[in-house]
Protein backbone atom coordinates (compact mmCIF):
# COMPACT_ATOMS: atom_id res chain seq x y z
CA UNK A 1 0.00 0.00 0.00
CA UNK A 2 1.48 3.81 -1.08
CA UNK A 3 0.90 6.01 1.08
CA UNK A 4 1.50 10.49 -0.52
CA UNK A 5 2.19 12.76 1.87
CA UNK A 6 0.30 16.07 0.52
CA UNK A 7 1.28 18.14 3.30
CA UNK A 8 4.02 20.57 2.97
CA UNK A 9 7.64 19.11 4.12
CA UNK A 10 9.08 20.56 6.71
CA UNK A 11 12.43 22.07 6.28
CA UNK A 12 14.92 20.27 8.18
CA UNK A 13 17.52 22.39 10.21
CA UNK A 14 20.56 22.19 8.57
CA UNK A 15 23.53 22.51 11.00
CA UNK A 16 20.75 24.18 13.71
CA UNK A 17 20.58 27.15 11.60
CA UNK A 18 17.11 29.34 11.23
CA UNK A 19 15.65 29.63 8.30
CA UNK A 20 17.05 33.34 7.62
CA UNK A 21 15.03 33.86 4.00
CA UNK A 22 11.98 33.30 6.01
CA UNK A 23 12.46 35.76 8.87
CA UNK A 24 13.67 38.46 6.00
CA UNK A 25 10.45 38.07 4.29
CA UNK A 26 8.67 38.95 7.04
CA UNK A 27 10.43 41.63 8.44
CA UNK A 28 10.39 43.52 5.62
CA UNK A 29 6.92 43.10 5.62
CA UNK A 30 6.47 44.45 8.67
CA UNK A 31 8.50 47.72 8.09
CA UNK A 32 6.57 51.03 8.32
CA UNK A 33 8.22 53.97 5.66
CA UNK A 34 7.78 56.79 8.95
CA UNK A 35 10.35 59.09 6.54
CA UNK A 36 7.58 58.99 4.46
CA UNK A 37 5.02 59.57 6.40
CA UNK A 38 7.04 62.80 8.32
CA UNK A 39 7.73 64.21 5.62
CA UNK A 40 4.08 64.03 4.36
CA UNK A 41 3.00 65.30 7.94
CA UNK A 42 5.48 68.12 7.77
CA UNK A 43 4.62 69.29 4.60
CA UNK A 44 0.60 69.46 5.03
CA UNK A 45 1.61 71.44 8.62
CA UNK A 46 3.52 73.79 6.43
CA UNK A 47 0.24 74.00 3.60
CA UNK A 48 -2.32 74.09 6.31
CA UNK A 49 0.35 77.33 8.22
CA UNK A 50 0.57 78.53 4.77
CA UNK A 51 -3.29 79.30 4.25
CA UNK A 52 -3.73 80.34 7.57
CA UNK A 53 -1.13 83.20 7.13
CA UNK A 54 -2.37 84.26 3.80
CA UNK A 55 -5.77 84.29 5.24
CA UNK A 56 -4.62 85.94 7.87
CA UNK A 57 -3.35 88.53 6.24
CA UNK A 58 -5.80 89.11 3.56
CA UNK A 59 -8.45 89.73 6.22
CA UNK A 60 -5.71 91.78 8.01
CA UNK A 61 -5.31 93.74 4.75
CA UNK A 62 -9.03 94.12 3.89
CA UNK A 63 -9.57 95.35 7.75
CA UNK A 64 -7.18 98.15 7.09
CA UNK A 65 -9.00 98.86 3.83
CA UNK A 66 -11.91 98.96 5.31
CA UNK A 67 -10.82 101.32 8.70
CA UNK A 68 -9.04 103.64 5.88
CA UNK A 69 -12.52 103.94 4.07
CA UNK A 70 -13.97 104.88 7.37
CA UNK A 71 -11.49 107.60 8.12
CA UNK A 72 -11.81 108.86 4.49
CA UNK A 73 -16.13 109.27 4.91
CA UNK A 74 -15.48 110.72 8.01
CA UNK A 75 -13.48 113.39 6.57
CA UNK A 76 -15.69 113.97 3.36
CA UNK A 77 -18.58 114.05 5.70
CA UNK A 78 -16.89 116.88 7.41
CA UNK A 79 -15.89 118.96 4.11
CA UNK A 80 -19.71 118.03 3.93
CA UNK A 81 -20.42 119.86 6.20
CA UNK A 82 -18.25 122.72 5.73
CA UNK A 83 -19.60 123.23 2.89
CA UNK A 84 -23.09 123.23 4.08
CA UNK A 85 -22.13 125.54 6.74
CA UNK A 86 -20.15 128.18 4.14
CA UNK A 87 -23.29 127.85 1.99
CA UNK A 88 -25.55 128.93 5.15
CA UNK A 89 -23.17 131.94 5.68
CA UNK A 90 -23.58 132.61 2.35
CA UNK A 91 -27.04 133.06 2.07
CA UNK A 92 -27.26 134.43 5.45
CA UNK A 93 -24.20 137.22 4.36
CA UNK A 94 -26.20 137.91 1.06
CA UNK A 95 -29.32 137.64 3.14
CA UNK A 96 -28.14 141.25 5.17
CA UNK A 97 -26.39 142.31 1.81
CA UNK A 98 -29.95 142.95 0.83
CA UNK A 99 -30.79 144.19 3.72
CA UNK A 100 -28.56 146.76 4.05
CA UNK A 101 -28.98 147.67 0.53
CA UNK A 102 -32.53 148.30 1.28
CA UNK A 103 -32.21 150.38 4.30
CA UNK A 104 -29.65 152.81 1.83
CA UNK A 105 -32.27 153.05 -0.40
CA UNK A 106 -35.10 153.72 1.73
CA UNK A 107 -32.93 155.84 3.84
CA UNK A 108 -31.79 157.89 0.66
CA UNK A 109 -35.55 158.17 0.01
CA UNK A 110 -36.66 159.08 3.30
CA UNK A 111 -34.17 161.91 3.81
CA UNK A 112 -35.64 163.61 -0.02
CA UNK A 113 -39.02 162.94 1.33
CA UNK A 114 -38.28 164.38 4.57
CA UNK A 115 -36.52 167.17 2.60
CA UNK A 116 -39.97 168.06 0.49
CA UNK A 117 -41.75 167.66 3.42
CA UNK A 118 -40.40 170.13 5.48
CA UNK A 119 -40.01 172.59 2.75
CA UNK A 120 -43.47 172.47 1.80
CA UNK A 121 -44.94 173.10 5.34
CA UNK A 122 -47.21 175.96 5.56
CA UNK A 123 -46.74 178.70 8.60
CA UNK A 124 -48.85 177.03 12.13
CA UNK A 125 -49.07 173.84 10.01
CA UNK A 126 -47.56 171.38 12.76
CA UNK A 127 -46.67 167.52 11.70
CA UNK A 128 -47.18 165.08 15.35
CA UNK A 129 -45.80 161.79 12.65
CA UNK A 130 -44.63 161.07 9.25
CA UNK A 131 -44.22 157.40 7.82
CA UNK A 132 -42.76 156.71 4.47
CA UNK A 133 -43.01 152.55 3.62
CA UNK A 134 -42.81 151.35 0.06
CA UNK A 135 -43.15 154.75 -1.19
CA UNK A 136 -46.41 155.86 0.39
CA UNK A 137 -46.02 158.93 2.62
CA UNK A 138 -48.46 158.84 5.43
CA UNK A 139 -48.23 162.73 7.53
CA UNK A 140 -50.77 163.37 10.90
CA UNK A 141 -50.65 166.82 12.10
CA UNK A 142 -52.10 170.01 13.31
CA UNK A 143 -53.02 173.11 12.37
CA UNK A 144 -54.91 176.37 12.52
CA UNK A 145 -57.35 175.93 9.53
CA UNK A 146 -58.27 174.28 7.17
CA UNK A 147 -56.90 176.83 4.38
CA UNK A 148 -53.27 176.24 5.81
CA UNK A 149 -53.99 172.42 5.65
CA UNK A 150 -55.00 173.45 1.92
CA UNK A 151 -52.24 175.63 1.37
CA UNK A 152 -49.99 172.92 2.47
CA UNK A 153 -51.12 169.92 0.02
CA UNK A 154 -50.84 172.36 -2.80
CA UNK A 155 -47.16 172.96 -1.87
CA UNK A 156 -46.49 169.23 -1.47
CA UNK A 157 -48.06 168.95 -5.05
CA UNK A 158 -46.02 171.88 -6.41
CA UNK A 159 -42.79 169.48 -5.35
CA UNK A 160 -43.74 166.94 -8.70
CA UNK A 161 -42.23 164.71 -6.72
CA UNK A 162 -45.34 163.46 -4.36
CA UNK A 163 -49.07 162.08 -5.96
CA UNK A 164 -51.75 161.11 -5.22
CA UNK A 165 -51.98 163.33 -2.39
CA UNK A 166 -55.74 162.82 -0.21
CA UNK A 167 -56.83 164.62 2.63
CA UNK A 168 -58.15 161.13 4.57
CA UNK A 169 -59.43 162.74 7.54
CA UNK A 170 -59.73 166.83 9.30
CA UNK A 171 -60.99 167.21 13.19
CA UNK A 172 -61.48 170.84 14.85
CA UNK A 173 -60.85 170.05 18.64
CA UNK A 174 -60.23 173.38 20.96
CA UNK A 175 -56.85 172.93 22.32
CA UNK A 176 -56.65 175.41 25.48
CA UNK A 177 -59.19 177.75 24.18
CA UNK A 178 -57.80 177.25 20.63
CA UNK A 179 -59.52 175.61 17.57
CA UNK A 180 -56.73 173.42 16.28
CA UNK A 181 -57.17 170.83 13.33
CA UNK A 182 -56.20 167.51 13.67
CA UNK A 183 -55.36 166.05 10.31
CA UNK A 184 -54.17 163.29 8.51
CA UNK A 185 -52.67 163.11 4.39
CA UNK A 186 -51.31 160.51 2.49
CA UNK A 187 -49.32 160.65 -0.76
CA UNK A 188 -46.95 158.72 -3.11
CA UNK A 189 -43.20 159.57 -3.58
CA UNK A 190 -42.72 159.15 -7.49
CA UNK A 191 -39.13 158.93 -6.85
CA UNK A 192 -39.13 155.86 -5.20
CA UNK A 193 -41.21 153.62 -8.11
CA UNK A 194 -38.64 155.39 -10.28
CA UNK A 195 -35.59 153.82 -8.65
CA UNK A 196 -37.17 150.21 -8.10
CA UNK A 197 -37.94 150.34 -11.81
CA UNK A 198 -34.60 151.34 -12.53
CA UNK A 199 -32.79 148.14 -10.41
Amino acid sequence: MIKVNLLKPEKKDVGGMPDVGAYGEESKESKVNVPAIIISAVITVGLIGYFYFTQSAEINSKQKEVEEKKIEKQKVDKYLKQLADLEKTKAELERKINIIKDLKSKQKHTVIVMELVSKSLADWVWLTKMSFSNGKISLTGKALSNNLISDFINKLNGTNKITNIDLKSSVKKKVGGQEVYHFTITGYYIGYKQNKRGR
